[in-house]
Formats: C-alpha cells, structure tokens, sequence
C-alpha cells in the first residue's frame, strides 16, 4: 500500500467514528477483560453509552468502565432511546447466563431488555464471545467446557442468536470490527446494494488457496470472516452454513460473489 492509499485509509476509519455513539451491553464475565476494555478505551474518538447488570457492577473492576468515559445508563427510558439513536450495540462482556436469556427471548434485567429490543428493532448489535465460548482457552482452562452436551447447548444459543442478528466476534477481533464497522456506516462499500450471486461448481479443495487467502467459510459466517477476504470478490461458503444478517448485508453493500457448495 503506497502513502496516499495508507493515508486514505487511516482517514477513513477517523472519520468514520467521529461523532458515533455505541450503546454497550455488559454483563459480569471475566475472560480477557483487560484487553477487551483497554481495546475500547483507545478508541476515544467514540462515545459510549453504558448499561450493566448488577453482576457487572460487582465484578469488572470499576477502572476499567470509567475508562470509557463514557454515559452510564441505569433506567429503562434512557435505555431504550439509546437503543433507537445509537448507531451501534456491543455486547463486549457476555456471560453463559446472558447468552442463554437472551437466545429464550427473555428480559429480566435492563441488559437483556436492552439487547431484545435492540434485535426486535433491527439494530446492528455485535457481541464478543470470550466469556461464554466453551473453546475459549480461558474456560477451557478452567475446566469450563468438559461438558460436550452442556457445550452443544451453549453453542446452540449462539446459533439461535446469530439468526437473530447477532454478530459473534473474538476479543482479539474487536478493534477492526469496529473500525469497519463504522467505516461501512459512513458510506464505503460503492453503489447500491445487490443480491449476492450464488453459484455452483467445483469447490476448491480443502486447504488449498482460496483467493489469496486460503479460507474456506462454514458453520457460523460473520463479518468478521468475510473482512478477513477483503482481497477477493469471490467467497465460498458451505451450503448446510448460517450467514449472519450483518455478514449478508457487508457482502450485498460490497458486491461480493457468494459461491455456495
């Protein structure tokens, strides 16, 4: 990438941020919150409206919130609003509890309410997976994920979520998601959106290069994967595979060629 191109880049993803709100979801996980808080803490240029559960105020360390500067929200009128103007959700911190409530539709405390409404209102919500992951190496550590029925049952609610309209991301995922993200709600992507061809042919095989990138995508799509074949405009997906709405919407605002297989 030569300079003007990197500079170009680097304004985009400023400008894209300036003047955005994110609406933060948090509840009382405790896998890699240093770095998933640190993480949105250097991204200042954003403004953070922040609901939790009452877990969340007892275990995160109350340096890592405030870190944030950002607006605590603690009734339900504030929340909602936030919810209807904010241009984005984050769920950074969600728990097993969290996840299982929220995949049942239920809403007993104001961060499922928050999250319900905010799927019932069609609004992009992200979430990170760390605390709930039956194969995050935290839990697994732990002897968390020993369970494979209890595994399959978590893994379930994700699914159930995901064809709801959450976007399920890594920790380690979270600053270029959002940065593209919010590239992408200020305006790149060129043209009009188009439905996303599906095709029908010889799949590549399995490890081999699959436009420079060597993937091939299955089980749960986000967006996440597809930014992650942003030099190709062609990406194959395995037929029995559930896309997430917000990877369908990247790959239609993006003009990208689906071969499914």
């Amino acid at each position: 990438m030569d300079i003007e191109n990197l500079v170009r880049t680097i304004a985009e993803r400023i400008i894209g941020m300036l003047d955005k709100r994110v609406l933060v979801f948090i509840s009382g996980g405790a896998v890699n919150l240093k770095d998933i808080f640190e993480t949105l803490a250097s991204m200042d240029i954003l403004k953070y409206d922040i609901v939790m559960t009452k877990s969340a105020e007892k275990v995160i360390p109350g340096k890592y919130v405030d870190g944030l500067n950002g607006r605590l929200i603690d009734c339900k009128e504030e929340m909602t609003g936030a919810v209807r103007s904010d241009d984005l959700v984050l769920v950074p911190v969600m728990t097993r509890n969290t996840l299982s409530k929220c995949a049942l539709g239920i809403e007993d405390n104001l961060v499922t309410t928050g999250i319900a409404e905010s799927l019932m209102m069609n609004k992009k919500v992200i979430a990170v997976s760390d605390s709930f992951d039956p194969e995050n190496p935290r839990n697994m550590s732990l002897g968390l994920s020993k369970n494979k029925a209890y595994n399959r049952l978590i893994s379930d609610y994700r699914d159930n979520l995901c064809s709801l309209g959450v976007d399920f991301i890594r920790g380690d995922e979270l600053k270029g998601t959002l940065e593209n993200e919010f590239i992408l709600l200020n305006g790149r992507g060129g043209g009009p959106p188009t439905e996303s061809r599906k095709e029908d042919g010889v799949p590549p095989a399995a490890g081999s290069d699959l436009a420079g990138t060597g993937r091939i995508l299955s089980h749960v799509v986000t967006a996440e994967d597809i930014l992650a074949n942003m030099d190709s405009r062609e990406i194959y997906i395995k037929r029995d595979s559930l896309v997430t709405p917000l990877a369908k919407d990247y790959m239609d605002n993006n003009n990208i060629t689906v071969k499914y297989y």
